[in-house]
């Protein structure tokens, strides 16, 4: 122990350097802002949770036009943009120690800003046409961060996301044009009394959104944005880019009809179920992350579906936490293995990384939903509410399943990353970085002691349910089936086997959620591609400039243009003594009458 703090403390015994500078300064900068948000938001709470506070920053007035810029605080912004915030300092500080050789570490640690900032945009805009700057804003730089290593790895998976972005981009484009003609953005406008137009309003915010968080068919670019360093990833699965739509359901909800609610919840149940599934079967250590970011995502979705939106704001908030901590564990096993991410290949880190594999078990317990962690305030909650919603015996089923199989890929792989087996020779460098370590207990207090700590707060908007004693053996009862099925898995050595090194399609079915990445990413992108260049060749090509350029448009326009030309030296000189007369004529007029 000893010789373990003696290699900690040397490791980062060297002066600061201009990066770690850099780092502090945001580090500082985010961590001011969380706390000055959560300071406002115990202040706003202590008169009413319905009360609120309008800022609008008046950018132009020209006439009878006012341009400004609003922004809303009240409990649901103050306490999300504290989150993001704070998240947000602890990945600044983690980014020093998983990209500090990386020679653009200032230019990354811009886009993170960037990052964050649009994602704050978006929360305390209560305007559709500005919340707009921060949906697009999110869009741009999350491509930037994506295809940050610059390789074809990266430049797919930029493409993947960017487009499936965009086709929200597009919904939300169309609800602003619906918007113009109340000739007001607000949600709390009077585009309520739009009677005649509300349901295409809550079509666009339920496809904009879906595509946003990546929800039934548009799921594809998830999986595929683990091309991103990890504190990219940590960002975008816990607090920011995938819970945008989850909190633009959470603000104009009250847009979507019951059958668009039913529809809901029809796609979040098959997303959670297929999510959960793939994540049994996948080797990717980041990526088996990734797709519990997927299944609680959709278990937030699923509580919207059903009418609870400030119990699905919690489960944001609670798993915003222990979700960068899982994030962060992941990574510094990534980076002190060399890189591979193969959960086959890695074994014993429970005394390379002991700090690490500490924290990760907790965040482990957290997704789980084990009794006293962060998770079991608000998942097991969620839970117990659709098992007494009275919705139906396939959603009774498949959710019950769903919480088993989470329990039975997140455990599996914790059982392969503690187990004494070596299977390589892999070198493991300690953890010796004082970033990494500040940054897992910042956020693992935060994980551990979310969840209490907002049920505490939110303690008014949450209503509690009291199932019966046969439902709350049942959830324990699933609980304890994924425990066994990881049991069983790791001695029987399903996971070590040959075959899992040659999988068969039946195995590859089911890892990539029925194929449905590849298909709703590859193949429609890549039809969609070939329809984009045709429309292209045969409309602008052909059409412009073959067909209407060449037959008469074009010779027009060039004689035009050399005319032009030839007597822009007369003419430059009668408009400049034109308009002096008339600024004279005028001058005169208002000096007689005025």
């Amino acid at each position: 122990m000893k010789m373990w703090l003696v290699r900690f403390w040397e490791a980062d015994s060297k002066c600061l350097k201009s990066g770690d500078v850099w780092v502090l300064g945001m580090f500082s900068l985010m961590l001011g802002f969380s706390t000055l948000f959560f300071l406002f938001f115990l202040s706003l709470s202590r008169f009413d949770w319905s009360s609120c506070l309008m800022v609008s920053i008046n950018i132009s007035s020209v006439s009878m036009m006012d341009v400004s810029f609003p922004f809303l605080f009240d409990w649901i912004s103050l306490s999300f943009g504290g989150t993001v915030c704070f998240i947000s300092s602890w990945v600044i500080m983690y980014s020093r120690f998983y990209m500090g050789d990386d020679p653009f570490l200032l230019r990354f640690l811009m886009l993170v800003v960037l990052f964050v900032l649009s994602m704050n945009l978006l929360i305390f805009s209560p305007s559709i046409l500005s919340l707009m700057v921060g949906w697009d804003g999110l869009g741009v730089v999350s491509f930037l961060l994506v295809v940050y290593y610059s390789n074809s790895e990266s430049y797919s998976a930029g493409m993947i996301t960017v487009f499936s972005n965009r086709i929200g981009d597009v919904f939300f484009i169309v609800f602003i044009a619906f918007c113009c003609s109340c000739l007001d953005f607000n949600f709390f406008g009077s585009m309520v009394y739009m009677k005649d137009v509300m349901w295409v309003l809550g079509v666009c915010v339920l496809l904009g959104s879906i595509t946003k968080s990546a929800q039934l068919p548009f799921c594809a670019w998830l999986p595929a944005a683990m091309a991103a360093p990890t504190p990219v990833s940590t960002l975008v699965h816990s607090s920011t880019l995938v819970t945008a739509g989850v909190y633009i359901i959470i603000r104009f909800g009250y847009l979507m009809s019951e059958s668009m609610k039913v529809l809901l919840l029809f796609l979040s149940i098959v997303t959670f179920f297929l999510a959960s599934l793939s994540g049994v079967y996948e080797v990717d250590l980041k990526k088996v992350v990734a797709l519990s970011t997927l299944s609680q995502v959709s278990m937030m979705m699923l509580a919207l579906s059903l009418g609870f939106s400030v119990l699905a704001f919690y489960h944001l908030l609670v798993h915003a936490f222990f979700k960068a901590l899982m994030f962060m564990c992941v990574g510094s096993v990534i980076a002190c293995s060399g890189g591979v991410q193969d959960v086959r290949f890695l074994s014993g880190f429970w005394k390379k990384l002991p700090v690490s594999m500490a924290w990760y078990c907790i965040s482990v317990g957290c997704l789980c939903g084990l009794p006293f962690m962060s998770g079991f305030f608000s998942k097991d909650l969620i839970v117990e509410k659709v098992l007494g919603s009275a919705s139906g015996l396939v959603l009774f089923i498949l959710c019950l399943m769903s919480v088993a199989l989470t329990v039975w890929y997140s455990t599996r792989s914790l059982s392969l990353l503690l187990k004494s087996q070596e299977n390589t020779f892999l070198s493991v460098t300690p953890e010796g970085s004082l970033y990494l370590m500040f940054a897992l207990f910042g956020l693992g207090f935060g994980g551990f002691y979310g969840g209490y700590t907002f049920q505490n707060l939110l303690v008014e908007g949450l209503s509690y349910v009291e199932p019966s004693s046969p439902m709350k053996s049942l959830i324990l009862f699933f609980l304890v089936f994924g425990l066994f099925m990881t049991w069983y898995t790791f001695e029987d050595k399903l996971w070590n086997a040959g075959k899992i090194f040659t999988p068969s399609s039946v195995l590859r079915f089911r890892s990539s959620m029925f194929f449905l990445p590849p298909l709703s990413g590859n193949y429609i992108g890549y039809k969609f591609m070939l329809c984009s260049c045709f429309m292209v060749k045969m409309i602008e090509n052909f059409w412009v400039n073959k067909v209407l350029w060449e037959s008469g448009f074009g010779m027009v326009a060039r004689f035009s243009g050399s005319k032009a030309r030839k007597f822009s030296g007369y003419m430059l000189s009668d408009i400049s003594f034109s308009i002096f007369f008339i600024i004279l004529v005028m001058m005169f007029l208002y000096l007689l009458f005025f």
